[in-house]
Protein backbone atom coordinates (compact mmCIF):
# COMPACT_ATOMS: atom_id res chain seq x y z
CA UNK A 1 0.00 0.00 0.00
CA UNK A 2 1.36 3.65 -1.18
CA UNK A 3 2.05 6.56 1.49
CA UNK A 4 1.27 9.99 0.91
CA UNK A 5 1.31 13.41 3.06
CA UNK A 6 1.95 16.50 4.04
CA UNK A 7 5.00 17.33 5.85
CA UNK A 8 5.81 21.02 7.41
CA UNK A 9 9.27 22.11 7.56
CA UNK A 10 9.30 24.31 10.46
CA UNK A 11 11.54 26.64 12.48
CA UNK A 12 13.55 29.79 13.35
CA UNK A 13 14.22 32.87 10.77
CA UNK A 14 18.13 30.73 9.23
CA UNK A 15 17.79 27.70 10.50
CA UNK A 16 18.13 26.12 7.27
CA UNK A 17 14.59 25.11 6.19
CA UNK A 18 14.72 26.52 2.73
CA UNK A 19 17.98 24.41 2.19
CA UNK A 20 16.92 21.70 3.40
CA UNK A 21 13.63 21.84 1.41
CA UNK A 22 15.58 22.34 -1.82
CA UNK A 23 17.76 19.51 -1.11
CA UNK A 24 14.73 17.38 -0.33
CA UNK A 25 12.80 17.76 -3.48
CA UNK A 26 15.97 17.91 -5.62
CA UNK A 27 15.05 21.50 -7.01
CA UNK A 28 15.81 25.21 -6.37
CA UNK A 29 12.00 26.13 -5.70
CA UNK A 30 12.75 28.66 -2.29
CA UNK A 31 14.90 31.21 -2.07
CA UNK A 32 18.03 31.08 -0.08
CA UNK A 33 20.17 34.09 1.40
CA UNK A 34 22.11 34.56 4.43
CA UNK A 35 18.98 37.39 5.87
CA UNK A 36 16.27 36.20 7.69
CA UNK A 37 12.72 36.21 6.63
CA UNK A 38 13.58 35.46 2.89
CA UNK A 39 10.92 32.76 2.80
CA UNK A 40 7.63 34.52 3.36
CA UNK A 41 5.03 32.16 1.82
CA UNK A 42 4.15 28.77 2.28
CA UNK A 43 6.10 26.95 -0.46
CA UNK A 44 4.92 22.91 -1.47
CA UNK A 45 7.30 20.39 -3.07
CA UNK A 46 6.56 17.02 -4.21
CA UNK A 47 9.09 13.84 -4.08
CA UNK A 48 7.88 10.95 -4.91
CA UNK A 49 9.90 7.95 -4.13
CA UNK A 50 9.15 4.12 -4.62
CA UNK A 51 5.60 3.80 -3.15
CA UNK A 52 5.79 7.20 -0.71
CA UNK A 53 4.81 10.23 -1.91
CA UNK A 54 6.00 13.47 0.22
CA UNK A 55 4.32 16.73 -0.48
CA UNK A 56 7.04 18.94 1.55
CA UNK A 57 5.99 22.46 2.32
CA UNK A 58 9.15 25.11 3.86
CA UNK A 59 7.28 28.04 5.67
CA UNK A 60 8.35 31.53 7.11
CA UNK A 61 10.35 31.10 10.22
CA UNK A 62 8.63 32.20 13.35
CA UNK A 63 9.36 35.59 14.55
CA UNK A 64 9.70 35.45 18.44
CA UNK A 65 9.07 39.14 18.82
CA UNK A 66 6.20 40.02 16.24
CA UNK A 67 6.49 43.85 15.92
CA UNK A 68 3.70 44.47 13.06
CA UNK A 69 1.15 42.72 11.38
CA UNK A 70 3.46 41.00 8.58
CA UNK A 71 5.52 39.47 11.25
CA UNK A 72 1.79 37.98 12.85
CA UNK A 73 1.22 36.82 9.07
CA UNK A 74 4.01 35.15 9.04
CA UNK A 75 3.83 33.44 11.78
CA UNK A 76 0.14 32.39 11.29
CA UNK A 77 1.19 31.47 8.16
CA UNK A 78 3.91 28.44 9.63
CA UNK A 79 1.77 27.56 12.76
CA UNK A 80 -1.33 26.75 10.15
CA UNK A 81 0.68 24.71 8.00
CA UNK A 82 2.26 22.82 10.92
CA UNK A 83 -1.34 21.99 12.49
CA UNK A 84 -2.39 20.77 8.95
CA UNK A 85 0.58 18.56 8.26
CA UNK A 86 0.58 14.82 8.71
CA UNK A 87 4.13 15.44 10.05
CA UNK A 88 6.14 17.99 11.06
CA UNK A 89 9.99 18.38 10.93
CA UNK A 90 11.27 21.05 13.23
CA UNK A 91 14.80 22.66 11.43
CA UNK A 92 16.84 23.42 14.45
CA UNK A 93 20.51 24.66 13.65
CA UNK A 94 22.89 22.58 16.15
CA UNK A 95 25.56 25.05 16.11
CA UNK A 96 24.07 27.46 18.49
CA UNK A 97 21.03 27.87 21.57
CA UNK A 98 17.69 27.25 20.62
CA UNK A 99 16.14 30.59 20.14
CA UNK A 100 13.13 31.78 21.61
CA UNK A 101 9.59 30.96 19.42
CA UNK A 102 6.04 32.13 20.01
CA UNK A 103 4.44 30.86 23.06
CA UNK A 104 1.31 29.29 20.52
CA UNK A 105 4.15 27.07 18.43
CA UNK A 106 5.88 25.63 21.81
CA UNK A 107 2.56 24.68 22.36
CA UNK A 108 1.80 22.96 19.07
CA UNK A 109 5.30 21.39 19.32
CA UNK A 110 4.98 19.90 22.63
CA UNK A 111 2.01 18.62 21.79
CA UNK A 112 2.69 17.38 18.23
CA UNK A 113 2.16 13.74 17.72
CA UNK A 114 4.16 13.36 14.53
CA UNK A 115 7.53 15.63 15.15
CA UNK A 116 10.45 14.91 13.89
CA UNK A 117 13.58 16.73 14.98
CA UNK A 118 16.68 17.94 12.20
CA UNK A 119 19.33 19.53 13.37
CA UNK A 120 21.39 21.58 10.76
CA UNK A 121 24.99 22.77 10.32
CA UNK A 122 26.69 20.66 12.67
CA UNK A 123 29.19 20.71 9.94
CA UNK A 124 30.32 24.06 11.17
CA UNK A 125 31.97 22.48 14.47
CA UNK A 126 34.60 20.75 15.25
CA UNK A 127 34.46 16.78 13.94
CA UNK A 128 35.59 15.83 17.77
CA UNK A 129 31.92 18.14 19.05
CA UNK A 130 29.79 16.81 16.53
CA UNK A 131 28.33 13.55 18.65
CA UNK A 132 28.79 15.22 21.82
CA UNK A 133 26.89 18.03 20.52
CA UNK A 134 23.45 15.71 19.33
CA UNK A 135 23.80 13.66 22.65
CA UNK A 136 23.40 17.37 24.22
CA UNK A 137 20.21 18.16 22.13
CA UNK A 138 18.88 15.23 22.49
CA UNK A 139 18.93 16.17 26.27
CA UNK A 140 17.68 19.80 25.83
CA UNK A 141 14.97 18.91 23.38
CA UNK A 142 13.32 16.00 26.37
CA UNK A 143 10.65 18.01 26.73
CA UNK A 144 9.18 17.60 23.21
CA UNK A 145 7.71 14.52 21.99
CA UNK A 146 10.20 13.89 19.22
CA UNK A 147 10.42 10.66 17.02
CA UNK A 148 13.72 11.01 15.87
CA UNK A 149 16.09 13.63 16.01
CA UNK A 150 18.39 13.41 12.74
CA UNK A 151 21.38 15.50 11.44
CA UNK A 152 20.44 16.79 8.06
CA UNK A 153 23.34 19.18 7.84
CA UNK A 154 24.39 19.62 4.32
CA UNK A 155 27.23 16.79 4.51
CA UNK A 156 24.60 14.36 5.67
CA UNK A 157 22.58 11.89 3.64
CA UNK A 158 19.05 12.60 3.78
CA UNK A 159 17.75 9.15 3.96
CA UNK A 160 17.50 8.27 7.59
CA UNK A 161 15.36 11.44 7.31
CA UNK A 162 13.04 10.52 4.85
CA UNK A 163 12.59 6.93 6.32
CA UNK A 164 11.48 8.44 9.83
CA UNK A 165 8.69 10.85 7.84
CA UNK A 166 7.58 8.06 5.91
CA UNK A 167 6.75 5.43 9.00
CA UNK A 168 4.54 8.72 10.10
CA UNK A 169 2.64 9.33 7.11
CA UNK A 170 -0.64 7.63 6.46
CA UNK A 171 -0.96 5.07 3.81
CA UNK A 172 -3.01 6.80 0.65
CA UNK A 173 -2.69 6.69 -2.97
CA UNK A 174 -0.71 9.76 -4.39
CA UNK A 175 -2.48 12.95 -3.73
CA UNK A 176 -0.29 14.32 -7.30
CA UNK A 177 1.41 12.67 -10.47
CA UNK A 178 4.54 11.56 -9.68
CA UNK A 179 6.05 13.53 -11.90
CA UNK A 180 4.75 17.03 -10.42
CA UNK A 181 6.75 19.11 -8.33
CA UNK A 182 4.94 21.78 -7.36
CA UNK A 183 1.48 23.05 -7.14
CA UNK A 184 2.34 26.73 -7.39
CA UNK A 185 1.98 28.75 -10.53
CA UNK A 186 4.78 29.79 -12.74
CA UNK A 187 4.39 33.46 -11.81
CA UNK A 188 4.96 32.75 -7.90
CA UNK A 189 8.86 31.24 -8.66
CA UNK A 190 9.09 34.40 -10.89
CA UNK A 191 8.56 36.62 -8.00
CA UNK A 192 10.40 34.39 -5.39
CA UNK A 193 13.22 34.89 -7.83
CA UNK A 194 13.31 39.03 -7.76
CA UNK A 195 12.82 38.39 -4.10
CA UNK A 196 16.04 36.54 -3.83
CA UNK A 197 17.93 39.25 -5.97
CA UNK A 198 16.74 41.85 -3.74
CA UNK A 199 18.18 40.25 -0.60
CA UNK A 200 21.20 39.70 -2.12
CA UNK A 201 21.94 43.43 -3.13
CA UNK A 202 20.15 45.63 -0.68
CA UNK A 203 21.63 46.05 2.84
CA UNK A 204 20.46 46.75 6.36
CA UNK A 205 16.60 46.74 6.99
CA UNK A 206 15.91 47.82 3.15
CA UNK A 207 15.34 44.44 1.78
CA UNK A 208 12.08 43.53 4.64
CA UNK A 209 10.82 46.67 3.84
CA UNK A 210 10.04 45.56 0.10
CA UNK A 211 7.70 43.10 -1.72
CA UNK A 212 7.09 41.89 -5.25
CA UNK A 213 4.07 41.77 -7.31
CA UNK A 214 3.79 39.90 -11.02
CA UNK A 215 1.71 42.42 -12.84
CA UNK A 216 1.85 40.63 -16.00
CA UNK A 217 2.78 37.63 -17.46
CA UNK A 218 2.12 36.72 -21.58
CA UNK A 219 3.61 33.36 -22.39
CA UNK A 220 4.35 32.86 -25.95
CA UNK A 221 6.21 29.88 -27.56
CA UNK A 222 9.47 31.84 -27.54
CA UNK A 223 9.82 34.33 -25.45
CA UNK A 224 7.66 35.21 -22.00
CA UNK A 225 6.72 38.80 -21.29
CA UNK A 226 6.85 39.75 -17.41
CA UNK A 227 6.08 43.11 -15.88
CA UNK A 228 7.00 43.16 -11.72
CA UNK A 229 6.28 46.06 -9.35
CA UNK A 230 8.43 46.39 -6.49
CA UNK A 231 7.05 47.59 -3.34
CA UNK A 232 8.54 50.25 -1.01
CA UNK A 233 7.51 51.87 2.30
CA UNK A 234 8.99 54.76 1.84
CA UNK A 235 10.09 57.16 -1.28
CA UNK A 236 13.39 57.27 -0.02
CA UNK A 237 13.53 54.18 -0.77
CA UNK A 238 12.75 54.72 -4.43
CA UNK A 239 16.52 55.83 -5.04
CA UNK A 240 17.97 52.84 -3.41
CA UNK A 241 16.15 50.32 -5.66
CA UNK A 242 16.75 52.13 -8.61
CA UNK A 243 20.43 53.10 -7.86
CA UNK A 244 22.32 55.46 -9.30
CA UNK A 245 21.43 55.87 -13.13
CA UNK A 246 19.22 52.83 -12.99
CA UNK A 247 22.08 50.54 -11.98
CA UNK A 248 21.30 48.89 -9.19
CA UNK A 249 17.50 48.27 -10.59
CA UNK A 250 19.61 47.19 -14.34
CA UNK A 251 21.84 44.58 -11.96
CA UNK A 252 18.64 43.40 -10.36
CA UNK A 253 17.01 42.74 -13.65
CA UNK A 254 19.57 41.30 -15.49
CA UNK A 255 20.79 38.70 -12.84
CA UNK A 256 16.97 37.76 -12.34
CA UNK A 257 16.21 37.66 -16.03
CA UNK A 258 19.10 35.21 -16.47
CA UNK A 259 17.63 32.56 -13.22
CA UNK A 260 14.30 32.97 -14.96
CA UNK A 261 15.29 32.16 -18.28
CA UNK A 262 16.97 28.98 -16.88
CA UNK A 263 14.34 27.92 -14.52
CA UNK A 264 11.80 28.64 -17.33
CA UNK A 265 14.23 26.78 -19.86
CA UNK A 266 13.33 29.73 -22.17
CA UNK A 267 14.00 33.50 -23.25
CA UNK A 268 11.81 36.20 -20.99
CA UNK A 269 11.53 39.83 -21.43
CA UNK A 270 11.37 41.18 -18.02
CA UNK A 271 10.43 44.73 -16.98
CA UNK A 272 11.00 45.85 -13.35
CA UNK A 273 8.38 49.27 -12.01
CA UNK A 274 9.11 50.73 -8.39
CA UNK A 275 6.17 51.71 -6.49
CA UNK A 276 5.62 53.21 -2.64
CA UNK A 277 3.69 51.09 -0.30
CA UNK A 278 3.21 53.19 2.77
CA UNK A 279 3.75 51.31 5.71
CA UNK A 280 2.63 47.71 3.78
CA UNK A 281 3.86 45.34 6.40
CA UNK A 282 1.68 47.03 9.00
CA UNK A 283 -1.62 47.08 6.96
CA UNK A 284 -3.88 44.02 6.99
CA UNK A 285 -5.81 44.95 3.22
CA UNK A 286 -2.17 45.73 1.97
CA UNK A 287 -0.61 42.51 3.08
CA UNK A 288 -4.00 40.68 1.86
CA UNK A 289 -4.01 41.90 -0.87
CA UNK A 290 -0.12 40.36 -1.82
CA UNK A 291 -1.54 37.48 -0.95
CA UNK A 292 -0.43 36.97 2.73
CA UNK A 293 -2.91 34.73 4.88
CA UNK A 294 -3.66 36.44 8.02
CA UNK A 295 -4.65 35.29 11.58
Amino acid sequence: MSKAGFVALVGTPNAGKSTLFNRLVGERLAAITPKPQTTRFRIPGILTKGEVQYIFVDTPGWIGAPKNVWHHSLNHQSLTTAKEADVVVWVIPGHKPLEAFPEAIQTFLEGCATLIGALTHLDLLPPTERSTRIALWRSDLSPFPLKALIDVSTDQPLEPLLEAIAQLLPKSPFLYPPEELTTLPTRFFVAEILREKLYQHLHEELPYGTEVEITTYRESPEKDYIAATIYVEKESHKPMIIGTKGQMIKKIGMEARKEIEQFLGKSVFLELYVKVAPAWRHSQRRLHSLGYQLP
